[in-house]
């Protein structure tokens, strides 16, 4: 490819012509630069390496990190980690591979009902990570959740919207349900009635793509995570005034948690919900705020509660409440 296309493709200018005309490899790693490619550089540490490796092209957002170089190819763009995926998505072609751009929720679901995930690349946090499983890697399908990133490689990527076919056939308590999707009915799972279409996406993702799933075996995710302090209400005393310790990793579960506790039945749930120190909880003007992991368990102790809703995204509190 042409260091002129490219500059198109990044929405760059060419900032220097060196002696390096046309590109053939790109990555994001100066370490992992061979003769001639394009490297994206962050710092001068990684403008020295690459030149090191004798990179033909570099392309860099900060003017500051290629001052006095002046026999090297130079492309200036806005923003380094756009520019990273514009090529890549101008490079992997609709042909090549589609992409699924996911919430975390739909993404912790999908993993769980996967049945098969050798054919699929689950893109990581880690946008240089991902950079390099895009353009290496042969699989067909590319699961994400970061929609800069997805939306530069694919102008026209939204979030995936389709919902399978189905419905809650009873909300057995907060923390189990019955649910129908397709033809089939699945009773009393561990899944909140809160995420019932949040995993009718994740379905429709796999009935997109044909790929084999299961929901048999279902569980709660750490999005929400309950922990029975007396033992998990039953089926028929599903609204008895047991003490639940339920973690979550977003405030929106914990606001339609605590509505639907306060509202279901004629029965009153005591609520509290726990956040650390100057976390807004919209409709709640005295949240419990705590500063450490030590001061939860603390409290835990001493505050009186049937559902307490904890705000954290740790994943080692479960056990050291557990223990």
């Amino acid at each position: 490819m042409t260091v002129e296309n490219i500059t198109k493709i990044v929405q760059g200018i060419l900032y220097h012509q060196g002696n390096c005309k046309e590109v053939f490899r790109a990555t994001v790693y100066a370490e992992w630069v061979e003769e001639g490619d394009l490297c994206f550089v962050q710092s001068k540490e990684d403008v020295v390496k690459a030149l090191n490796q004798e990179s033909g092209v570099l392309v860099f957002s900060d003017e500051r990190i290629v001052e006095h170089l002046h026999a090297i190819t130079l492309i200036k763009v806005e923003d380094i980690k756009r520019a990273a995926f514009l090529l890549a998505g101008t490079v992997i072609t609709d042909e090549d591979a589609s992409f699924a751009l996911l919430t975390l929720k739909e993404m912790s679901f999908f993993k769980m009902i996967l049945q098969q995930k050798s054919n699929i690349a689950f893109l990581p946090n880690d946008w240089k990570k991902a950079f390099e499983m895009i353009l290496e890697t042969k699989k067909r399908l590319f699961v994400g959740c970061d929609a800069d990133m997805l939306k530069a490689i694919r102008p026209k990527q939204s979030f995936f919207e389709k919902k399978a076919s189905g419905h809650i056939v009873s909300a057995d308590s907060l923390f189990r349900t019955t649910f129908k999707i397709h033809k089939y009915i699945y009773q009393y799972q561990k899944i909140t009635p809160l995420h019932i279409d949040i995993l009718r996406r994740a379905v429709a993702l796999c009935d997109e793509y044909e790929l084999p799933y299961s929901l048999d075996k279902m569980r709660y995710t750490k999005h929400f995570n309950p922990i029975f302090m007396e033992g998990e209400p039953s089926i028929q005393e599903v609204m008895k005034n047991d003490k639940v310790v339920i973690l979550s990793d977003n405030l929106e579960d914990i606001l339609e948690a605590k509505e639907y506790a306060s509202d279901v039945g004629n029965w009153m749930a005591k609520t509290v919900i726990m956040v650390p120190p100057k976390t807004k909880v919209e409709g709640v003007k005295y949240p419990t705020y705590y500063r450490s992991d030590e001061e939860i368990l603390e409290l835990i102790g001493s505050l009186q509660f049937n559902y307490l809703f904890i705000y954290t995204q740790d994943p080692s509190l479960e056990y050291k409440i557990k223990r």
